[in-house]
């Protein structure tokens, strides 16, 4: 079980409180006078199939709502990801090189992603 969750940001790093907690689910927050962070950790098992096993399914979202400041109303960014493997894979490979992608070369593949590039 993890005892914090800070999440790595450019221009500091956002360390977040554990709000709820489940057997198999976090919910986590922070939350300041200009915006608030909410992170969900989640965790559960796909549905077997006559040609498919059942899978470890996990999930992690972060929702951040930038609160109404003058003429600009709230709005929110969200960022999710899911992680299916079979419950003895423990390679970690497939989403390190997922993140790794994510942030190379100064963020450009999600640059390209905002632009709408496929």
């Amino acid at each position: 079980m993890l005892s914090s969750l800070v999440l790595p940001q450019v221009g500091g790093n956002i360390t977040f409180v554990r709000i709820n907690q489940d057997d198999y689910s976090s919910e986590w927050m922070f939350k300041n006078s200009t915006t608030k962070y909410v992170a969900f950790i989640r965790h559960s098992k796909t549905k077997a199939t006559a040609t498919r096993p059942s899978y470890d399914r996990h999930n992690f979202e972060v929702t951040q709502t930038i609160f109404a400041a003058g003429a600009v109303p709230e709005y929110e960014r969200k960022f999710y990801f899911v992680y299916e493997v079979l419950p003895s894979d423990t390679s970690v490979d497939l989403g390190d090189a997922v993140a790794d992608l994510a942030i190379a070369s100064s963020n450009s593949f999600l640059v390209s992603l905002n632009g709408w590039d496929s």
